[in-house]
């Protein structure tokens, strides 16, 4: 896990002193070594936090033996040792250990063949002197981030925004903002900003540094594996499916200086400990964060796989007041509001990983991968909710269950919408310039027909990616490396070309995963009421000397967000809620979270060469 940079600008010679801001900009991602590169017309800048082959032979930015090529690359190749064979196989000569020359000669040897290959989570950048191009490329779901902005002539890559920030202005996006105060996460392209987007996972760009010109290529989409075999019964479904999570997870463990594991106590991480602490030599170390609210604590539970296992377990705890101190850091690590109030739980979490650990396995992407959230138990109710909404007049529907329902999906996509569970109508009454046009997620939404997969598909690729973002930031602020063994290419080939009948029948949730953990886990564990890292937010914000001070921020004249509507609006949903709340209102704590990121963002650009 690392942090890179890459700038281009058709005849210009990035100052060293730039480039050295930058480097100190993503110290974080990779405090082990570092390194700049600059040319005529590109420069690149890398951090590394040494996993694979520690050894300063590994270090970045690599350079293949012909000179020709130069690597700067983040994340890990759990197949590694593969492609290396494959290239031995093929006469070429390795001087490291590690995955990074892999991909470098990889590229070298098959050109863009070599993304073919990879199994992993990777954004990468490769300079090509031949060619005069810069290649990039980000893995298939997109666990490593990789952000593209383009101002002028100057086009630039980076593994965070903050970078970038020295060359473009941070004016935030209205198109972003409306899908934040709707779904806590801007979808697809949306990086929070102007002139800066996201590249898609599984794309590959080149940018000719003769112009500037980009050019995309999709080399891998996950939503191609939503193929499901009729012939795959119940039994030869879970025998498939737990055969490749524990391949899957076995890859993971791949590590020069260890790993450990993030243990919340629900199902998901608690199979990854299980599994993984069979194949650790000695015992395995997990952390897990304990609340002092007994509703939403989970440490109980983890205790349970604590004993069965003999885990070196750790317990942090976590306060309201702690919450409240930590979150403009969450938020600017994340460069933009938090996407779920559990980022600050991450965030504190890794803080005490980082200590004894560089690497941590976490139980994201078994949700979206095998439906356990109430959406896929319900997804019958909300595909009829859909359809009488698309053919009654909602607006003379009475407002009382069970035409409440109805009503909230109107002129809305259910597979989009079912996991909103705030009030959305009150936030666009409270922000009626940022109602969320249709985007990413329906784009999605639309390439299936079957309500299941259109649910699946938009959890795989929009909804994950926002908790894959907050995996990779939070660990990253500790300078610690998030590994995700549930979304791993080769296993969502497996399970998605399940029947959905077999992985969401309905009624249920995540019924396959939990026939496979079954052997694994106590059965109350296996069966309990899933928390997933909630909060008690709406308490916490009641302390005004806590988390309830960043109302004040919300509510005052020089509001960030007063910019975008009335401010009267703000402060009368500010007074509701400290006087005891009001049907209707919007959701404060949303307020707060975009209120907080918004005064992160730098009040003016920053003069490149002065930078």
């Amino acid at each position: 896990m690392c942090g890179l940079a890459a700038l281009i600008e058709p005849g210009r010679r990035f100052p060293k002193a730039l480039l050295a801001k930058m480097e100190r900009d993503l110290h974080h991602r990779g405090p082990d070594s570092g390194g700049t590169l600059s040319e005529a017309g590109v420069a690149l800048v890398f951090r590394r936090l040494a996993i694979l082959d520690p050894t300063p032979g590994a270090d970045q930015p690599m350079t293949d033996p012909s000179g020709r090529y130069t690597l700067v690359f983040n994340g890990e190749i759990y197949n590694y040792r593969a492609v290396r064979k494959a290239l031995e196989d093929a006469g070429v000569e390795l001087r490291t250990d590690g995955d990074s020359e892999a991909i470098l000669l990889g590229y070298a040897t098959w050109g863009e063949g070599v993304l073919d290959r990879l199994e992993g989570m990777f954004a990468f950048v490769i300079l090509d002197r031949e060619k005069n191009t810069l290649i990039a490329a980000r893995d298939p779901f997109g666990i490593k981030p990789l952000y593209l902005a383009r101002h002028g002539k100057f086009v630039g890559l980076a593994s965070e925004m903050r970078p970038l920030l020295r060359l473009v202005p941070a004016e935030p996006d209205p198109a972003a903002l409306a899908e934040l105060l709707t779904f806590n996460w801007a979808a697809g392209r949306l990086s929070n900003l102007k002139h800066i987007e996201r590249v898609p996972g599984g794309t590959v760009l080149t940018v000719s540094l003769a112009d500037g010109a980009v050019a995309e290529r999709r080399f891998c989409d996950p939503l191609d594996t939503f193929t499901p075999d009729p012939s795959i019964d119940a039994a030869r479904a879970e025998t498939l499916a737990a055969d490749a999570i524990e391949a899957s997870v076995t890859a993971h463990l791949a590590s020069d200086v260890g790993y450990t594991v993030q243990l919340s106590g629900g199902v998901d991480s608690s199979l990854i400990t299980a599994i993984a602490s069979a194949r650790t030599p000695g015992r395995l170390a997990s952390f897990g964060v304990a609340l002092d609210n007994p509703a939403h604590d989970e440490s109980r539970w983890r205790a349970q796989v604590v004993e069965r296992y003999d885990i070196d377990h750790s317990e942090i705890a976590m306060t309201g007041a702690d919450f409240a101190e930590a979150l403009p850091r969450a938020v600017r690590h994340m460069e933009g509001p938090s996407p779920h109030l559990g980022c600050v739980m991450l965030m504190r979490l890794c803080d005490e990983i980082a200590k004894t650990s560089k690497v941590v396995l976490t139980g994201e992407g078994a949700d979206e991968l095998f439906g356990g959230y109430s959406r896929y138990g319900d997804w019958k109710k909300l595909a009829w909710q859909e359809r009488l909404a698309r053919m009654l007049p909602t607006g003379l529907l009475p407002v009382r269950s069970p035409f409440l329902g109805i009503k909230r999906m109107a002129g809305k996509d259910a597979a989009v919408y079912g996991s909103v569970t705030h009030d959305v109508s009150a936030m666009h009454r409270a922000f009626p310039e940022l109602v969320p046009a249709p985007g990413a997620r329906e784009a999605v939404s639309a390439r299936f027909g079957d309500f299941r997969a259109r649910l699946h598909g938009v959890d795989q690729i929009n909804y994950l990616e926002s908790l894959l973002m907050r995996q990779d930031k939070m660990a990253m602020a500790a300078s610690v490396e998030a590994r995700v063994p549930f979304v791993h290419l080769p296993l969502a080939r497996v399970v998605n070309a399940i029947p959905r009948a077999i992985t969401t029948p309905g009624g249920v949730t995540k019924p396959l995963l939990k026939k496979i953990a079954a052997p694994y886990l106590p059965k109350d564990l296996l069966h309990r009421r899933k928390v997933g890292l909630t909060l008690p937010a709406q308490d916490w914000l009641r302390d005004a000397a806590g988390l309830g001070r960043y109302l004040d921020d919300v509510a005052a004249p020089n509001a960030r967000l007063a910019a975008f509507t009335d401010p009267k609006r703000l402060r009368q949903a500010v007074e509701d809620f400290r006087a005891g709340g009001r049907a209707g209102a919007p959701d404060v704590m949303r307020l707060v979270n975009v209120e907080c990121w918004l005064r992160s963002l730098p009040s003016a650009p920053v003069n490149a060469e002065a930078a």
